[in-house]
């Protein structure tokens, strides 16, 4: 898991200042890597 959220460009450093907007993005990241799996598959 950790290897696919490396490769979203915005989640490759660490350099938040608040926690929350790093969970913000690993959220999107994830959403983004499971529409294009979904958008793949059908």
């Amino acid at each position: 898991t950790f290897a696919w959220m490396g490769r979203n460009r915005r989640l490759g450093k660490d350099y938040e200042y608040h926690p929350e907007v790093t969970e913000a993005w690993m959220y999107l990241g994830m959403i983004r890597l499971l529409v294009k799996r979904l958008a793949r598959a059908a």
